[in-house]
């Protein structure tokens, strides 16, 4: 009887391993079946920490999650101390009352207040803050006129944040944050476009409809600032699945698995890259259809599906839908097509042999969940691990010195120094290309762009950066028109806003002495006066670099102060003012015993910058296609 208890037990036993196993089996084939992530809802980042605390913890600490945030004192950055903005003719007053936060306006002329708009949400949290207002009869939040800026501990007019001259009005910049910043700087984004048929029938009627200022909206999002969901998509299915004991042994037989959520790390290049690129790539719904959804629903894009089948990356030669600016986007990009602003990257890096022919991705260089917050790079990805992965020829010291012709310590053996070198503007930076590829300076100076030896080698000429790279400078034609045997630095009067910017801001990087650099000092000086504020800023910043590293023999103390009270945004008097101040200091400096200026700089020996050639570059710099106004 006992053996015959003993063997049904045994039997019994084994009919529920099997049962289990079977059970194990049936959910592992659940988590590699086909997923629809339509089908899932967002859960928020709340729900991962759970299972995923170290992963929530890395995430926490990045400036994707504080990227919008509802304004409280937690979250504001600016001095709200009641300092008057006066500015573009109006004068606005931060101020803060029992922990919320106001714009007030006021009249220049008799102070009396105009307007008080509470700051109801913040945009970003890293370089710089953005402040929202919501209008008062729905949910239409609109971006004000003035962002705090962290590095430079100040306000800043948003006329001057991007690419444009002084010729702009005090609202132009305004804009209305649920149809543009709503998309990438949130998570699951729903619009909810409000007066979508009551626009399309008054321009039926062929009345007047402006969408940037007459678009009205009711949005949600599931979660402010960009969290889990955005890379990793929809987390319903996930978090279902996880809920049970059953599933949670299967994912782990299954090696951590489940087709309900994306790890972008187990997706190929090209779909991973896509998950960035669905931000970091501006773009535009590739159907009338899907336009309608974008405004209302949202972008039909998740993580893990082919991102061309829902938008068209914005390219050089896209026309954009707005009658008399269809060339939009053309000035977003050099003449070779290659991106010069910030959120082009997924272009460049579309661009590049090493994503097309070696399947580079962004998450080879980038982790969300490592390295600094600032970049989202390791430190070992700071150097050229991330290329020698491929490029093994350069592992050794003597290969990698006889390729980069630089020592294999300094800056000039990085290879991102001279592959992706600054060339893109993005908001009061500048930042890299993605567009990886080898120095070429017959190719950039046809197209435009900074070449990567002129950018740090800016004592030498387009020419002898083409003999340096085995090239013919006979052949040199530059596209802004400038003699090619000229500095670079000269396009900081002769070029458009984007390479004055550039060059501006990288004449204050460190790489020279600072007395090998004083000879910048007359093409800052002149920039100083340029009608684009983005190119005073970064001259005034350089000055100052340039100030700061001179030797004491050499010390400027005098200037340092006039440049340190410079104010790049006040009205144009008031900076004819001061330069002239500036100008009458210059002229009275002995500059007898300064270093003598490169034979490229156009310099003559007392540091003057001969009139012909200064109209010249002016002259150059005033040409009608290089007057450009590129906002974000």
């Amino acid at each position: 009887m006992l053996r015959i208890l003993r063997t049904s037990l045994l039997l019994a036993a084994a009919a529920a391993v099997i049962g289990a196993l079977a059970l194990l089996l049936l959910e592992r084939a659940g988590l590699n079946a086909d997923f629809d992530p339509h089908q899932a809802g967002f859960t928020g980042s709340a729900a991962c920490q759970d299972c995923h605390q170290d992963r929530h913890e890395s995430w926490y600490a990045t400036y994707h999650r504080t990227m919008t945030q509802e304004a409280s004192p937690a979250s504001v950055q600016g001095q709200f101390d009641g300092q008057a903005l006066d500015y573009w003719g109006v004068r606005v007053r931060p101020v803060q009352d029992n922990g919320h936060y106001f714009f007030e306006y006021e009249s220049l002329e008799t102070g009396e207040q105009l307007a008080r708009l509470e700051i109801e949400r913040t945009v970003g949290s890293h370089r710089y803050q953005q402040y929202m207002t919501r209008l008062p009869d729905d949910g239409t939040y609109v971006r004000l006129h003035y962002l705090w800026h962290n590095g430079d501990q100040r306000w800043v007019h948003m006329n001057a944040a991007f690419l444009g001259p002084d010729e702009q009005g005090f609202d132009d910049q305004v804009s209305i944050w649920n149809q543009n910043c709503i998309f990438c700087h949130n998570t699951g984004p729903q619009p909810g476009m409000t007066n979508y048929q009551e626009l399309q029938t008054r321009a039926a009627l062929g009345q007047p409809v402006n969408v940037a200022t007459d678009a009205r909206f009711q949005s949600t999002v599931a979660e402010l600032g960009i969290a889990c969901e955005t890379c990793h998509g929809p987390g319903s299915g996930h978090v279902d699945n996880a809920d049970s004991l059953l599933s949670r042994i299967a994912m782990r037989l299954n090696g951590g698995r489940d087709s309900a959520i994306v790890n972008p790390a187990r997706l190929d290049a090209q779909r991973a890259s896509q998950v960035c690129g669905q931000c970091h790539g501006q773009r535009v719904p590739k159907t009338n259809d899907l336009l309608r959804q974008w405004v209302h629903e949202g972008p039909s894009f998740r993580a893990g599906l082919d991102l061309r089948d829902h938008v068209d990356p914005v390219w050089r030669h896209t026309r954009a839908p707005i009658e008399g600016h269809e060339d939009l986007f053309q000035n977003r990009f050099w003449a070779d097509g290659t991106p010069r602003l910030s959120a082009y990257e997924f272009q460049g890096l579309m661009l590049s042999a090493c994503h097309q022919e070696a399947e580079l991705s962004c998450i080879d260089c980038h982790s969300v969940h490592g390295g600094d917050p600032a970049g989202q790079i390791t430190d070992r990805n700071r150097g050229n691990a991330p290329c020698l992965r491929c490029h093994q020829d350069f592992r050794a010291e003597q290969d990698l010195v006889e390729h980069t012709r630089h020592a294999a310590d300094s800056d000039g053996s990085l290879c991102y120094n001279c592959h992706m070198p600054d060339a893109a503007y993005g908001v009061m930076d500048i930042h890299r290309t993605h567009r990886i590829q080898p120095p070429d300076m017959l190719r950039d100076a046809a197209a435009g762009r900074s070449n990567a030896c002129l950018t740090c080698h800016l004592d030498e000429s387009p020419v002898w950066a083409a003999q340096e790279l085995g090239q013919d400078p006979s052949a040199l034609t530059r596209i802004d028109g400038t003699d090619p045997a000229l500095s670079e630095a000269v396009t900081m009067l002769s070029g458009d806003p984007v390479q004055k910017a550039i060059t501006a801001y990288r004449a204050g990087q460190p790489g020279a002495a600072g007395g090998e650099r004083l000879w910048l000092l007359p093409y800052l000086l002149e920039t100083l006066a340029d009608r684009y504020p983005s190119s005073r800023r970064f001259a005034q910043q350089s000055i100052l670099a340039i100030l700061d590293e001179l030797p004491a023999e050499l010390a400027l103390p005098g200037l340092h102060e006039l440049i340190t009270g410079f104010d790049f945004i006040a009205d144009a008097p008031l900076r004819a003012t001061h330069l002239a101040s500036v100008s009458e200091h210059w002229q009275g400096l002995d500059k007898s015993a300064w270093p003598t200026p490169p034979a490229s700089s156009g310099l003559d020996a007392g540091f003057n910058l001969p009139e012909p050639l200064r109209q010249q570059l002016l002259d150059l710099g005033a040409r009608q296609d290089k007057q450009i106004s590129i906002g974000e």
